[in-house]
């Protein structure tokens, strides 16, 4: 049954350290795989793709295994990534442009992630497969001084 394992992306008000050491209001993408099934599932591997403007799509599960605390999940718990985070770890132009143009170089592009999982059940041998879930998002600057960023989450 592949019912257990669930995706969700939610958006956090947070604050992103830059230039000069200043701090400004970001929301956050926050991604969590969570168990709703009534026991724990382990061998838990996370997948993820990401696009830029839907351009050549990047492998991002290398990222998310790096960032997972554990590889299974007790029942009612979840694992949660930065995607913010998580884009600069597995998309290397988004990551050299904040390199070198700061924040501002990943605003008003829109990202195209897509997470699934595979797992086992307890007291079974064989992996289950979550579906696959898919989303559109966009950070873009709440003023024209871009001191304050939202985000915008389309599922798809």
């Amino acid at each position: 049954m592949s019912g257990n394992l669930s995706f969700t992306l939610k958006t956090i008000p947070s604050m992103l350290r830059v230039t000069g050491g200043r701090e400004i209001p970001f929301a956050r993408a926050i991604l969590s795989l969570h168990n709703a099934g009534g026991s724990a599932v382990s061998g838990v591997v996370p997948h993820a793709t990401l696009s830029e403007e839907r351009g050549l799509v990047h492998d991002a599960t290398e990222a998310l295994k790096r960032a997972m605390p554990a590889d299974s999940i007790p029942s009612g718990e979840e694992l949660t990534w930065d995607l913010y985070d998580l884009i600069l770890a597995a998309h290397p132009g988004v990551a050299s442009k904040v390199h070198l143009w700061g924040y501002k170089a990943a605003l008003n592009w829109w990202i195209d992630f897509s997470a699934w999982a595979e797992y086992r059940e307890e007291g079974t041998a064989s992996p289950v497969k979550t579906g696959i879930s898919r989303w559109k998002l966009c950070w873009s600057p709440a003023e024209p001084s871009a001191e304050r960023i939202e985000l915008s989450i389309e599922a798809l």
